[in-house]
């Protein structure tokens, strides 16, 4: 199979994780771009290596039962939600299929999950982060990167995020293109603006923060008034200051325009504060019942000591703990952790440690404040677990384990190590955070081996 200009009649057997569709062709596998399976399509090749071949879709001859009319006018383009082209359910079950297989291929474990869930697959995003990017006729406009490029295409409309959203990033830019705004370039390393970030509870609220390169001026200034004058949703506004050449998106310093109110939201009837820089789950409806999965995993009574790495707000551990529970909490980003301490008290929680620091020396402050803990929650970035943590872990010999993860490959890697080490897996539900993308959220419950305390 030669890179031209010839079409190849595939049918596509099955799905990649990445949204691809998958086809043999002379025993060799092809992997179709906008391809469903089920789908009997003319594609052309743009794409090949030792082992196999890429192509695009030309022509549908016969269209899957599980294929769907994309809506979103930025798709093509965007290549974040790479599953716009199939049904929900399809999406649902290669979501599925994928967490077993990694964790049959990695873990060398054999489970099913319980289920995945989620409330919506649109409209779901209570956070969003734009980068600033400008038209050929020099006006500015919220954006993503395109697929496997630097290059920002306009996404004012996406479809996952909160309807809230829209009509206060509509009218910020009508500001920043009146204001006479610079756009950051990454290349030079000059211009203002950098990216346009917004957060929103479920009651609508809007918090607003404009990362740019350099210090606030005048003009930002008068766009924070105009914006607290004019859009009710809007409770504060913030300024983060970020001069380095880099494609990290906050700098260290982030500045007050003005704040009406904290952004809150609830969650499992708990109050968490947000601060612009904290991490805090992005769906939240379907949040809500992946930590009451959690909680049920844990099964916490009362009196028992936590600990919850990598928390965040403090998330995960207020919404699993009944009052009595003694919390402690490990993050590594300052201002998460002061939300954390106060999120801790406006719950009720009286019994709270909260760290700044590596998780791996959150187990060292939990062992020395209460001794070993009864469970601890772990909810890692996606390369998942350090050595230094895991390590950390095994040498508590914590009875039980519960790991959130929003990446099936460094979950079932870790998920080995600890199984490995004394632990065995018991339950698992996925939870999808993120529909349209290929994105999967995972609660895991693990439990140390009587004879291995």
């Amino acid at each position: 199979m030669a890179k031209n200009d010839v079409l190849f009649s595939l049918k596509i057997e099955d799905m990649t994780n990445l949204g691809c569709g998958v086809a043999k062709s002379g025993g060799r596998v092809v992997f179709v771009k906008g391809g469903v399976r089920g789908d009997v399509l003319d594609a052309l090749i743009i794409k090949e290596t030792k082992d196999y071949s890429v192509a695009a879709v030309k022509n549908i001859i016969s269209p899957s039962p599980y294929r769907e009319e994309n809506r979103c006018e930025s798709y093509k383009a965007c290549g974040g939600c790479v599953f716009r082209h199939i049904s929900y359910v399809e999406e649902k079950r290669i979501k599925l299929d994928y967490e077993v297989n990694a964790f049959r291929k990695i873990a060398g474990v054999d489970i099913m999950p319980e289920g995945i869930t989620t409330v919506s697959p649109d409209g779901y995003r209570n956070n969003i982060r734009y980068p600033v990017g400008v038209d050929k006729n020099g006006r500015l406009f919220a954006g993503f990167f395109a697929e496997h490029s630097h290059k920002i295409i306009n996404a004012e409309n996406c479809l996952t995020q909160k309807p809230a959203f829209t009509p206060v990033v509509k009218y910020l830019f009508e500001l920043f293109n009146r204001g006479g705004f610079t756009v950051y370039d990454e290349t030079t390393g000059e211009g203002y603006l950098r990216h346009v970030c917004l957060r929103t509870s479920r009651e609508g609220r809007v918090s607003v923060c404009v990362v740019i390169n350099g210090q606030v001026n005048k003009q930002l200034k008068d766009v924070a008034k105009e914006a607290e004058k004019s859009q009710n949703s809007v409770v504060s506004f913030f300024a983060n200051i970020n001069t380095k050449k880099t494609n990290v998106i906050f700098g260290e310093s982030t500045i007050t325009l003005f704040e009406k109110e904290s952004l809150t939201e609830k969650i499992c009837g708990k109050t968490f504060k947000i601060s612009p820089r904290s991490f805090f789950q992005i769906n939240t409806e379907t949040a809500e019942i992946m930590f009451e999965k959690a909680a049920e995993y844990l099964d916490l009574k009362g009196g028992e000591v936590l600990l919850d790495l990598y928390c965040g707000t403090g998330t995960v551990g207020i919404c699993v703990s009944p009052e009595e529970v003694k919390l402690i909490g490990c993050e590594i980003i300052p201002e998460a952790v002061e939300d954390a301490r106060e999120n801790a008290k406006l719950n009720g929680i009286n019994d709270f440690t909260f760290v700044c620091g590596d998780a791996s020396e959150g187990v060292a402050a939990c062992i020395e404040k209460y001794g070993v803990p009864d469970a601890i929650t772990v909810d890692p970035p996606r390369k998942g677990l350090s050595t230094e943590t895991i390590n950390a872990i095994l040498e508590s010999k914590t009875k039980k384990l519960v790991y959130i993860s929003c990446n099936p490959d460094t979950l079932a890697r870790d998920v080995k190590i600890l199984t490995g080490s004394g632990y065995t897996l018991n339950r698992i539900t996925l939870f999808d955070m993120f529909p349209r993308t290929s994105h999967v959220e995972c609660v895991t419950l693990m439990s140390r081996a009587k004879n291995q305390v």
